[in-house]
């Protein structure tokens, strides 16, 4: 979901000044392509197949020298990295919109019409491959748990962890911690329009005050106490801290908040990390600086923009749902073309194959799927306006 400006890109304005967007977002579309990126990367190498011999329990890692294999096995930190570019974006979305009992249904539905077709494509599929994999090709099933009905309708609700059901594919967990953030997100946004509105103009957006007196003290809460627990994984609560430090770089930039909010909410972010690190949470703040910085130089319309960064931000949803499956079978098959026991340069091979593959069925699912479901989206919300 891109976000789309209104207003051509502008000289920057002083400090606590309001950010006027730029056309489109190219930064934006950027990072979340090479997040995309990165994720599609450290599944397909993480999930390598081991080979029946010790010398070559991971024969790609023969290849690689040792710090690129590291790099590899990291390269998940994409996914802090689109929590908090959904909260900016979020936050960008809802800057013009009036809530009210209707308008939170349209805003979920639409979010829903737009991002749940290319998700159920993939979970079928996935419920395809998990059905047929070991009786019809003698491949292993992508994921060991059995096929069964229950996790096929759980997962097309997106109710699968709520519901204690097992993940029949990588990366899909996060569009439904994404469900709930956006539920989240539009009723706070009306809580705080109705608590404390702005007085100084009829816009939708309220006070800086309204909107931190609603979300911080949740963003706070997730911080020190869900985001330590386990058994709050399955819930956005979780990771809220991470969608609220892209909120308020949004809010910050466009003025909604002084900068001051912006720099005190990192001195908690750091202080919290000198006292419990975690590598996820110091990625959500790297990422929330990034965005920040780049907002404030005025560099949104051309940092990272590149044209292949760009195609891959385009599809980057798309990718993110359809690489593992493809990814698997590939892989699979690969790996029995030599014999289960690939040289290192041959296993190297298959999963640079098994990334090209990845890519070109994102951009098949996003050109059948996700374009026209985007479409639809837009759609509905130009109806809902008139």
């Amino acid at each position: 979901m891109a976000a789309d400006g209104t207003t051509p890109n502008e000289q920057l304005p002083p400090v606590g000044e309001p950010l006027k967007p730029a056309a489109r977002f190219v930064m934006i579309d950027g990072l979340r392509g090479l997040a995309a990126l990165g994720i599609c990367v450290y599944h397909i190498w993480r999930y390598e197949p081991a080979a029946t011999t010790k010398p070559l329990a991971y024969a790609s890692n023969n290849f690689v020298p040792g710090f690129m294999d590291w790099m590899l096995l990291r390269s998940w930190v994409g996914v802090q990295f689109l929590l908090v570019i959904s909260g900016f974006v979020i936050a960008f979305t809802l800057r013009n919109i009036w809530v009210t009992p209707r308008e939170v249904l349209s805003f979920v539905g639409r979010r829903v019409v737009r991002l749940w077709p290319p998700y159920a494509v993939t979970v079928l599929l996935a419920a395809f491959l998990l059905a047929v994999s070991e009786t019809w090709w003698g491949l292993p099933p992508p994921v060991e748990e059995p096929l069964t009905f229950a996790r096929v309708w759980t997962h097309l609700f997106f109710l699968q962890d709520v519901l204690g059901e097992s993940p029949m594919s990588a990366a899909i967990w996060t569009v439904c911690i994404e469900m709930q953030f956006y539920l989240v997100s539009v009723v706070g946004w009306g809580l705080a329009q109705r608590l404390l509105p702005r007085t100084d103009s009829p816009s939708p957006q309220p006070s800086g005050w309204g909107v931190m007196l609603v979300f911080a003290p949740l963003a706070l809460a997730s911080l020190l106490f869900w985001n330590r627990q386990d058994s709050t994984e399955s819930w956005v609560i979780h990771f809220l801290n991470a969608f609220f430090l892209g909120m308020v770089t949004w809010w910050t930039l466009d003025g909604t908040v002084s900068w001051k909010v912006f720099a005190v909410t990192v001195a908690v972010v750091v202080a919290h990390l000198a006292y419990r690190w975690k590598l996820e949470n110091a990625l959500a703040l790297t990422a929330a600086l990034v965005i920040y910085f780049a907002g404030r130089m005025d560099h949104f319309h051309d940092w990272l923009n590149w044209r292949w960064l760009q195609y891959l931000g385009r599809i980057s949803y798309s990718l993110y749902m359809i690489h593992y499956p493809v990814s698997h079978v590939l892989t699979c098959i690969g790996w029995r073309w030599c014999g289960d026991s690939p040289t290192p340069a041959q296993a190297c091979v298959i999963l640079f194959g098994c990334l090209i593959a990845s890519i070109a069925a994102g951009h098949l699912l996003y050109v059948c799927v996700e374009a026209p479901s985007g479409r639809w989206s837009t759609w509905l919300k130009s109806r809902r306006g008139t």
